[in-house]
């Protein structure tokens, strides 16, 4: 087991969401669906045009969260393939991990689906301050799930939540730069 994995809690976090039973499967399974990428910019929009309530202007509400969606999983690629980290099936074996979905075996820190469901659910925050709540909540289950699916350690899942928070405050930081650069300077 690579040490960056000796004490990662994933077995126990695995055991104790699948201690509810097989009922729970397809709740899981929904919510790592819902955290793929095509999935979570389709969220975005539909977020963002409830908030509206109008087509007029919602590419440009939404613009922040789909460009957080496509930072978070560029920069979740990137760290994928430089730490080559293997996933717990490929560690502990089918015998020890529950596996629903296709089985992976590599790259797997960070979680892409984690990152991607922190990175809406802080840009949206910025966009639409506490409106944002459910989005949190998705990125909560959204990365249980990768757990309970057996694609990720409990530290990919966190490193991916890290990746999202960080990818929504650099597009944050760039449009604070570009309406720094719109506004007619002082002095």
């Amino acid at each position: 087991m690579p040490a960056l994995y000796q004490h990662d809690p994933f077995l126990v976090v695995q055991g104790f969401l699948w201690s509810g039973g097989r009922w729970a499967d397809v709740l899981w399974m929904g919510a790592t669906m819902a955290c793929e990428g095509w999935a979570m910019a389709l969220i975005a929009l539909l977020f963002a045009w409830a908030r509206l309530r109008r087509v007029r202007g919602l590419l440009w509400a939404a613009l922040p969260l789909l460009a957080a969606l496509l930072l978070a999983g560029l920069l979740s690629q990137l760290l994928k393939n430089l730490s080559g980290t293997p996933r717990p099936l490929a560690v502990l074996g089918p015998e020890r991990v529950h596996v629903l979905l296709e089985p992976l075996r590599a790259q797997a820190f960070p979680s892409g689906h984690s990152a991607s469901a922190a990175a809406l659910a802080f840009a949206a925050l910025r966009r639409f301050g506490k409106a944002a709540w459910p989005l949190f909540l998705l990125a909560l289950l959204g990365g249980l799930s990768r757990i309970y699916v057996g694609a990720h350690w409990t530290l990919d899942v966190l490193g991916g939540w890290a990746v999202g928070a960080l990818s929504a405050w650099m597009v944050w930081q760039v449009e604070r730069w570009i309406a720094c650069r719109r506004s007619p300077s002082e002095g």
